[in-house]
């Protein structure tokens, strides 16, 4: 990977936000922005085409991050990656009809995230 992805986080927690910035960029990565409601998500990608979005389910806001990543879909084929607190099979379904590339269950470390990057971007 010669030239720095693009990864967006969307994470309420805003100290979790922070050390995945710091861990992804510790990697070569570039975040390109990070948010907490669903609503600045969708227009950040609108004008931003990150290579990839991190995206919590549970966000500040009136959207939540399956309904973000439906909206964001519906204009790109940018990938996510749910990371959750969630493991309810009516949440993991509702997810999985946006067709994310995984969907992972927190806590999530940076080598939980390593494998499906190079996936995604070799």
């Amino acid at each position: 990977m010669n030239e720095k992805k693009k990864i967006l986080i969307v994470e309420d927690e805003v100290m979790l936000s922070a050390w995945l910035k710091m861990q992804l960029e510790d990697e070569g990565f570039f975040v390109c922005g990070s948010f907490t409601t669903g609503e600045e998500a969708v227009e950040f990608v609108q004008n931003t085409k990150p290579d990839l979005i991190l995206m919590d389910i549970n966000l500040v806001g009136e959207i939540d991050g399956i309904e973000a990543a439906e909206k964001i879909k519906e204009k790109s084929k940018i990938p996510i990656i749910f990371m959750t607190g969630y493991g309810e099979p009516d949440i993991y379904e509702r997810a999985q009809k946006t067709k994310p590339v995984a969907y992972l269950i927190k806590p999530v470390e940076i080598w939980d995230l390593k494998p499906i990057f190079e996936s995604i971007f070799n």
